[in-house]
C-alpha cells in the first residue's frame, strides 16, 4: 500500500502538470466556496468530493479537445 503523504505528493505533481492554470483557480475558487459557505465545520471529504467532480469534468474536457 502507498504511504498516503507519498500518494499526496504524487498527485500534486500530476495536477500540477495537467492542469492548466485556469482549471486550478476554478478548482481552487470551488473549494474555497464550499468552506466559506458551510455554516458549520465541513468534513474533509466534502471537498475531495467536490475536488474530484471538477478534475472529473477537466478531464472529459481535454479528451474533447
Amino acid at each position: 500500500m502507498i504511504n498516503q503523504e507519498v500518494e499526496r505528493r504524487v498527485a500534486g505533481y500530476y495536477m500540477g502538470l495537467k492542469m492548466s492554470e485556469s482549471q486550478f483557480i476554478e478548482l481552487e475558487g470551488a473549494l474555497l466556496d464550499a468552506i466559506w459557505q458551510s455554516e458549520e465545520q465541513i468534513t474533509d471529504d466534502e471537498p475531495v468530493k467536490i475536488g474530484v467532480t471538477l478534475i472529473n469534468r477537466f478531464l472529459e474536457e481535454d479528451e474533447e479537445v
